[in-house]
């Protein structure tokens, strides 16, 4: 098989990896909201550190979407192989 030549078995493969990966990813958008949530906001360190967990969870949603993307990319590639 061709790098380029996809068929239905290596599409599949793709989805079940993406799929297993964008768990992950939600799964850090939850923990770095549990994290902001627990910190306090008592001082200049804890603003901080609260900053710091809102941009790494808003990073994590940018890869959510991304993940969505390419499920729905190789959905649609299959739905191409099997027509």
């Amino acid at each position: 098989m061709e790098f380029d030549e996809e068929t239905i078995g290596s599409v599949q493969a793709r989805l079940n990896i993406l799929r297993k990966g964008i768990v992950s990813e939600e799964n850090s958008v939850n923990y770095y909201k549990t994290l902001l949530e627990k910190t306090p906001q008592d001082s200049d360190e804890d603003i901080g550190t609260r900053r710091m967990y809102a941009d790494l969870m808003e990073e994590e949603k940018q890869h959510v979407e991304r993940f969505r993307e390419l499920i729905t990319q190789w959905e649609n590639k299959l739905k191409e192989l099997e027509g």
